[in-house]
C-alpha cells in the first residue's frame, strides 16, 4: 500500500473508527450508515489537514467512496497538477 493510501485509510479510520482498514478501503457512503453530510464534511476536514490540501466541499456528491477520493487525491498530489 502507498504511504498516501496509508495515510488516507488512517483519515477514514479517525471518522469511522468501527470500520477495520478491509472495510475502509471498499467502502461507500451507500455502504457505512454513519457516513452522513456531516462526516462527510468532517472527513472532508480530516483528509484537508493531513494531506494540506483544499478539497473542494461542491465535489461532495462526487467523493462517495474511498476509491473515488483515493483516485481524486492521486490526481491532486501529482506533481504540476496544482
Amino acid at each position: 500500500m502507498s504511504d498516501s493510501r496509508t495515510r488516507l485509510v488512517r483519515c477514514f479510520a479517525a471518522v469511522f473508527p468501527d470500520l477495520s482498514s478491509d472495510e475502509i478501503e471498499v467502502c461507500s457512503q451507500e455502504t457505512v450508515p454513519a457516513w452522513d453530510s456531516v462526516q462527510a464534511i468532517t472527513l472532508v476536514n480530516v483528509i484537508d489537514e493531513e494531506f494540506c490540501v483544499a478539497i473542494d466541499l461542491d465535489l461532495l456528491p462526487e467523493l462517495s467512496s474511498f476509491r473515488t477520493i483515493a483516485q481524486y487525491l492521486e490526481q491532486l498530489l501529482r506533481p504540476g497538477s496544482l
